[in-house]
């Protein structure tokens, strides 16, 4: 039931063809775009960084992304197209820092590639949404959330944007978990979903504790 629920697609480097079928099935269903919570979760600067390269040079995909929004917006589509994912960074062994750094300029690069083809800063950032990592270390994980908003309300600001909240989905690190004795995952996990609720989270998704089996 689409519009009973907020959804965020997680389709990795199918994102596009995924979002189109959800999109596909809303109006089949007869929901109005407008009226559904939706983050379509498209992420290629994430894509390129957990593959190695891209599909296609950054001008092209920004006039992709561009041309993508303009499409949704189009049908009347009022959620979040595109998304900031710390993840790949995370699992790679970023620190806190690292992941906010990587964060906070992959979502001012669409920022950027989006009012290069012709959409106003204003609505590239409304069809931005953000996701962090969070982990068992319950203190440096609120500071991170926390952080987040504040470091993005100063890029807002220096676009000459008045900030406005953002949407920030968090998820549990895969970092952490273990294959032997899984059980602690719970644990982990716990600690986790409390520190981004803490830390002022949207919606935080928990990785099953048997995830690395």
């Amino acid at each position: 039931m689409l519009d009973l629920i907020h959804l965020r697609v997680d389709a990795g480097g199918h994102g596009r063809q995924m979002a189109a079928l959800v999109l596909a099935l809303a109006e089949r269903r007869g929901h109005k775009l407008s009226d559904l919570s939706l983050d379509l979760g498209l992420d290629p600067v994430g894509a390129m960084a957990a593959q190695g390269w891209m599909s296609a040079s950054w001008d092209a995909m920004a006039q992709r992304m561009g041309d993508t929004l303009n499409h949704l917006t189009s049908k009347g589509f009022a959620g979040r197209a595109f998304l900031s994912d710390g993840r790949v960074y995370h699992e790679a062994g970023a620190s806190e820092a690292q992941e906010l750094a990587a964060v906070v300029a992959t979502g001012l690069g669409y920022l950027r590639g989006l009012e290069a083809t012709g959409h106003s800063l204003d609505a590239a950032r409304r069809s931005l949404s953000f996701l962090l990592v969070a982990d068992a270390d319950e203190f440096l994980t609120v500071a991170k959330l926390r952080a987040l908003r504040r470091l993005w309300a100063r890029v807002e600001q220096a676009c000459g944007l008045e900030p406005r909240p953002i949407r920030l989905h968090a998820e549990t690190a895969w970092r952490m978990t273990t294959r032997r004795d899984p059980w602690v995952n719970m644990l982990r996990t716990t600690i986790a979903a409390f520190s981004a609720g803490i830390g002022g989270a949207d919606a935080i998704t928990v990785l099953p504790f048997t995830a690395a089996l």
